[in-house]
């Protein structure tokens, strides 16, 4: 579930109360064949995804809330300290930092050279089920779009992952395509100016 404004007030269930943090930047990737998606793990999650950061990444396997009637807000806010202590003044994960290692992992990953990234498209917080792990973990998912590539050709015939394309030209978003799932976190496009901010950033 993501975590929006009215809910902020609200006592966490005690059964969804989270032991890990994790997160994840995106990099959306439009082209005018519509945004590039990928199915990373088939066999575990089958869900598209935008390309999303895997390695440096700030993420805590094991933490404990002491607190059984905690709020959304009150959970937010405990994420952020942890994520600024450890992440950002610990280890330099500041903004740009992030864009630039999100940038590197993408252009690593399918050989290509993607020059610039724009713009935060948008950034929330998610309280999700992670089946991989077995509890409940809150996500802070940033999202980016990238304005720049050298060589989209190679991009679109990349075959590291599954690859499909989504349609922006109406709203809302479909949930899948050819019966596969799409993040839930791509919801946020559904907001017609962050959607138009991508349309304009369409690669050549």
């Amino acid at each position: 579930m993501i975590i929006t404004s009215d809910i902020l007030k609200e006592k966490v269930p005690k059964e969804m109360i989270p032991t890990r943090f994790d997160s994840a930047t995106d990099l959306l990737t439009y082209t005018s064949a519509g945004l590039l998606l990928y199915n990373m793990k088939p066999d575990t999650w089958n869900e598209l995804y935008p390309f999303f950061q895997q390695g440096n990444k700030f993420t805590i396997d094991s933490y404990t809330i002491d607190k059984d009637d905690i709020t959304f807000g009150e959970l937010v806010e405990l994420y952020k300290d942890v994520y600024n202590n450890e992440y950002v003044i610990g280890r330099g994960f500041d903004e740009e930092k992030r864009k630039e290692v999100l940038l590197d992992e993408f252009n690593k990953v399918f050989g290509v050279k993607g020059k610039r990234i724009g713009k935060k498209l948008n950034a929330h917080y998610e309280l999700k089920y992670s089946k991989s792990k077995n509890t409940y973990t809150l996500y802070y998912l940033e999202a980016y779009v990238l304005s720049d590539i050298e060589d989209l050709e190679k991009l679109l015939k990349q075959d590291v992952y599954q690859q499909e394309l989504l349609d922006l030209s109406t709203l809302p978003i479909p949930r899948d395509i050819n019966g596969i799932k799409i993040v839930d976190s791509v919801a946020f496009l559904n907001d017609s100016e962050r959607c138009q901010l991508v349309r304009d950033s369409v690669l050549k």
